[in-house]
């Protein structure tokens, strides 16, 4: 999956879906922020975005959302600043508004350039399986661009 990050020409595009995920590496990340409200920069991703815009490529992802929020979105919110500061655009979007646009795809995923899909497999407790490559991007693409129309900037959710 890293060559994809290095080789995509335009943009990268995430939609997620999930409302947790079981990272291995977030655990004690999640434990600070509960107790501080405060989160660490994750360098490598910060730094793969600023490679990025320094191509002249860009990032953007979708985080569907289900109110109220959780504890572990709130920690995503706050770890999604130091991606914005480093030129990574994010959004959210209310599942109710999405089930309403988006009645085929129901798995997180990565797009790059309108042309390779990785879907992204997690298990019910949240934890990343793998990814598949799929070939035909056009309902994704189709997804992406409803819901980057409809989502707002991160820093609207309440």
């Amino acid at each position: 999956m890293a060559n994809h990050f290095e080789n995509f020409k335009k943009y990268a595009f995430r939609l997620e879906l999930l409302q947790e995920y079981n990272v291995d590496g977030e655990k004690e990340s999640i434990k600070e922020f509960l107790k501080t409200g405060k989160v660490s920069e994750d360098k490598d991703w910060t730094n793969l975005i600023k490679s990025a815009i320094s191509r002249g490529a860009f990032m953007e992802r979708v985080h569907v959302i289900i109110l109220p929020i959780s504890k572990y979105l709130k920690y995503e919110i706050e770890a999604y600043k130091a991606n914005i500061e480093a030129g990574e655009k994010v959004s959210f979007m209310l599942k109710e508004e999405f089930d309403k646009i988006n009645t085929k795809i129901n798995h997180d995923f990565w797009l790059f350039d309108d042309k390779i899909v990785l879907k992204m497999n997690y298990d019910l407790s949240g934890k990343f399986k793998g990814f598949e490559e799929i070939k035909n991007a056009s309902e994704f693409v189709k997804l992406k661009d409803i819901t980057l129309l409809k989502s707002k900037p991160i820093s609207e959710l309440k």
